[in-house]
């Protein structure tokens, strides 16, 4: 039987995420990101209070 080896790549640091982690990370980071919703580029601050 052969075996396969598909685990994500070791660093030399183990405190050091490696480019396929960050990758991944930013991936999911950014999954529900809609480029074009209305303010969706403004930060709460930039927003006005509508109160």
């Amino acid at each position: 039987m052969e075996q396969h080896d598909d685990s994500p790549a070791t660093p030399k640091d183990a405190t050091q995420a490696t480019d396929e982690q960050r990758r991944e990370q930013d991936k999911l980071d950014h999954q529900n990101d809609d480029p074009d919703a209305p303010a969706g580029w403004q930060t709460h601050h930039q927003i006005p209070d509508e109160n």
